[in-house]
């Protein structure tokens, strides 16, 4: 399939411009109106071998974890996605099909959550499929939050619960079985949610100071919490929310559940640091409008602290940052 009729079958999948968009994909560049709002801007690149495996999950589901990551950032900001541009490397060989297979899950997200693919890329590459979206979303000012605003005496809560994707991956990898708990595991690694209406709930009742999505997971997203912020961050062993899909897996993976839970990246799970005087509040306004569970987990201290974990005999031990390190040695 040539350049040209991979980008006409592209057109016809994505649709034509949506709201605010004067020019969508196909032109040199699109051009819209701005919100009228704050503009938010995110990035990300997922490489093959990486980032991702086509042996573990189909082009469908990769293209829809892809914009999910996307989304799941905005989220976090506080805002709404609105528009994307979605570049791809593709090595030789590649069917058409498959790129349409890749932009079928791409558009299944941007369906769901109101926005509008209006241009990007496609290139060749010597080597594996590499997949780049620029996403734009829009939050009002007073909304946006950061991840370096927590203040001391903040109480650090937590959407949903953590372990699955971990254990849905490794479960793929050592080939366990399915059951129930893989089965919930592997959905749970393959296709994940980002929490853009629980962010808003939150915002709807709480007065958040700080803010991340778990992309790298629940240990390593603290600790950027607590750099940025210039805090340090105390969470307790026994709240903080495992899936039950890990707990099931972890015997038979021979791992420990809250190591999976600490660790595991991809959940897209909110980290929230707020007024403890909000909690109560938070935690049922979001249950009900949702249906997600929200946690405490923890504290913001001083700084001189650092991170810290309460064991559940209540000793106090350094907070490992573990899950995923991009640029590390062993990356991938």
């Amino acid at each position: 399939m040539g350049e040209l009729d991979l980008i006409r079958r592209i057109r016809e999948k994505v649709g034509g411009p949506g709201r605010g968009t004067i020019i969508g994909l196909g032109d040199d560049a699109a051009a819209f109106e701005p919100a009228a709002a704050v503009e938010l801007l995110t990035c990300d690149a997922f490489v093959e071998g990486v980032h991702f495996r086509r042996d573990l999950a189909s082009l469908r589901e990769i293209g829809a974890k892809c914009m999910v990551a996307n989304v799941s950032d905005i989220a976090a900001m506080g805002g709404f996605p609105t528009r994307a541009a979605v570049s791809l490397c593709v090595p030789p060989g590649t069917a058409g099909a498959a790129i349409e297979e890749l932009y079928d899950g791409l558009t299944d997200v941007a369906g769901r959550y109101g926005l509008e693919i209006v241009g990007g890329d496609v290139v060749s590459s010597r080597e594996g499929l590499v997949i780049s979206i620029a996403l734009i979303g829009a939050a009002e000012r007073e909304r946006v939050v950061t991840r370096s605003g927590a203040v001391v005496g903040d109480v650090v809560v937590a959407t949903g619960a953590f372990g699955g994707s971990e254990a849905g991956l490794a479960a793929l990898l050592q080939k366990i079985p399915v059951d129930d708990a893989v089965e919930a595991a592997t959905r749970r690694h393959l296709s994940p949610t980002p929490r853009l209406a629980e962010a808003q709930a939150i915002l709807d009742v709480a007065t958040p100071h700080a803010m991340i999505d778990v992309s790298d997971g629940l240990s390593s997203e603290v600790w950027h919490l607590s750099e940025e912020s210039g805090v340090g961050i105390t969470l307790h062993e026994e709240r903080i929310p495992i899936a039950p899909s890990a707990i099931a897996l972890a015997g038979r993976l021979g791992r420990d559940p809250l190591e999976l839970a600490l660790g595991s990246g991809e959940e897209f799970e909110l980290l929230v640091t707020i007024p403890a005087s909000e909690v109560v509040g938070t935690i049922d306004h979001v249950r009900a409008v949702t249906g997600t569970g929200v946690t405490s987990i923890g504290e913001v201290v001083d700084a001189s602290n650092g991170c810290r974990l309460v064991g559940r005999g209540g000793g106090v031990v350094p907070l490992e940052r573990t899950g995923y390190e991009h640029l590390s040695d062993d990356e991938g």
